[in-house]
């Protein structure tokens, strides 16, 4: 979908929602779990540290001179194919998140409750990390945002109208779309913040 390099694509992690609340009802947090899956695009937080190997590879060449070459010029000199973003997150990783929180947080699923989706995904989050929850209509946003006050769980809340306009692209008829909406959607943003009494952290 987006031109990232090879080591963009390699932090692009997928987990799943269960696997999270799993995760915490380990700990004895109880969280509510949604009834629909939704897979999240997560993005690390720790840079991963890259081993190179530097094992000689002996190479015979047409003297039969033997050349001894480090594997990893062989490896660089290979056309290998890109990582694919997304894979599945590994047991350490979910750890790690368990143990730190995220630093940010960024919903766009407009055909999913606003609020249950904040109130599952909010707690993942580390204190003062921002989050933004996008929907293409006001109201979902602004129950929520009604819900995070009443439940002190967040700061700096507020809703802003993003302005978009989609464009058809043809050779030599490039226009805005004849039928698009007068809105880009909404944007709910906020901080979260540290409660004592609706303390649902790792």
């Amino acid at each position: 979908m987006f031109n990232f390099n090879n080591e963009i694509c390699k932090r692009i992690l997928q987990c799943s929602l269960n696997d999270l609340c799993s995760v915490q009802n380990e700990t004895g947090v109880q969280v509510g779990q949604h009834e629909d899956v939704c897979t999240m695009e997560i993005h690390s937080i720790e840079k991963t540290s890259l081993s190179v190997s530097t094992e000689e590879v002996p190479l015979s060449s047409k003297n039969g001179v033997t050349d001894v070459v480090p594997e990893n010029e062989l490896t660089s000199n290979k056309t290998c194919k890109a990582p694919k973003a997304g894979e599945k997150a590994p047991k350490e990783a979910i750890q790690s998140w368990k143990k730190n929180g995220f630093s940010s947080l960024i919903i766009a699923a407009p055909e999913q409750d606003a609020w249950s989706l904040v109130k599952d995904l909010l707690p993942l989050l580390a204190y003062s990390a921002p989050f933004a929850v996008y929907h293409q209509y006001l109201q979902p946003l602004v129950t929520s945002m009604h819900n995070l006050q009443l439940e002190k769980m967040a700061i700096g809340l507020q809703i802003s109208e993003p302005w978009l306009r989609e464009y058809q692209v043809l050779p030599s008829r490039t226009h805005p779309c004849m039928q698009m909406s007068g809105t880009g959607g909404y944007i709910l943003s906020g901080t979260r913040m540290y409660t004592t009494c609706h303390d649902l952290s790792f």
